[in-house]
Formats: C-alpha cells, structure tokens, sequence
C-alpha cells in the first residue's frame, strides 16, 4: 500500500533560474515582465543633464541650510519635513 503525503518539495533558487532558462525567450521577457510588476524598489540610471544636476546642488543646498538652522534635528527629521515623509523608510 502506498502512502501519499501533502508535503511540498522546496525548489532551489538554482533550480528555479535552470527551469526559466530552460523557457522559450518569448515566455522569459513575460516571466521579467511580470517579475518588474512585483518590485517594490526601481533602479533607474540617474539624469546627468546639466539642469538636473543644477536641482541636485539647489536642492542639496537647501537641506544643508535646514540642517544649520536646526542643529538637534537629524537628518532623517529634516527629510521628513522636507518631503512630508520619511525619506530613508
């Protein structure tokens, strides 16, 4: 007699990138796709355009001065109020 168990087997992340690899490349940009909609956190190469990195430095200023008008608040108090939220959160 045979006896059946509901016991999950626990693929590797190895077996799991070898069973994508393994997909038709169709099905693997739908698979990344789908994967990106997931993410909580995008990774974009920043702008480099003079008037951005212009802002950068304005903005940059702008908590520098914040930070010495208020020399017992952190950094993370100074983003907050800045932005309305915590930045590093």
């Amino acid at each position: 007699m045979t006896t059946l168990t509901h016991k999950r087997t626990k693929l590797t992340f190895q077996q799991v990138l070898q069973a994508a690899q393994e997909l038709p490349p169709q099905d693997q940009r739908r698979l990344r796709d789908e994967l990106a909609k997931l993410a909580d956190v995008y990774l974009v190469r920043p702008t480099t355009t003079a008037a951005a990195v212009q802002e950068g430095r304005r903005l940059a200023k702008a908590i520098r001065a914040e930070l010495a008008d208020s020399p017992t608040a952190s950094l993370d108090e100074v983003m907050a109020r800045l932005r309305g939220q915590a930045w590093s959160s």
